[in-house]
């Protein structure tokens, strides 16, 4: 299932061409798909998903990619886990909206933000293996290896 999606964005992004849509958005929810749910305010005893980490700091580092953190947890909590992903050399570009994608005559994005990807465990992502799935996507696209990192 995430597969699908993720080979649809790139897809999508291909066919749109870069100066027309030039970013993948991903909306991924932070308990049960970046972190085990830990029910505590401020995630103690926190840990990634297996590959979690690896694709998040590729997701990072490219530049056609933008990660928007999707969560109801308050916001000193957000905070914290944003410190915590960015020592881990993650960075979310946004929290709970993507103002980069304005309305258009056909959309209209005042209540609910664009995305293509949406990784969220109510949604049917799994943490334990979607990660996996989704690295053996990128790589299937050849999109792994690729350089498009921010400094070039």
């Amino acid at each position: 299932m995430i597969k699908d999606a993720v080979h649809n964005a790139f897809r999508k992004k291909n066919e749109r061409g870069w100066d027309k849509w030039p970013r993948v958005y991903w909306a991924i929810d932070l308990h049960d798909v970046i972190i085990p749910g830990t029910y505590t305010r401020n995630n103690e005893g926190r840990e990634f998903y297996p590959d979690g980490k690896d694709v998040l700091q590729w997701l990072t580092n490219r530049k056609d990619m933008c990660l928007i953190l999707f969560t109801s947890s308050h916001n000193d909590s957000i905070n914290d886990i944003r410190v915590w992903l960015a020592d881990h050399g993650i960075r979310f570009d946004h929290v709970n909206e993507n103002p980069e994608c304005e309305d258009t005559n056909l959309c209209s994005f005042a209540d609910k933000f664009y995305m293509d990807v949406l990784l969220e465990d109510k949604a049917g992502f799994n943490g334990n293996s979607g990660w996996v799935d989704i690295k053996n996507a990128l790589k299937e696209l050849g999109e792994w290896d690729k350089k498009v990192s921010h400094d070039e």
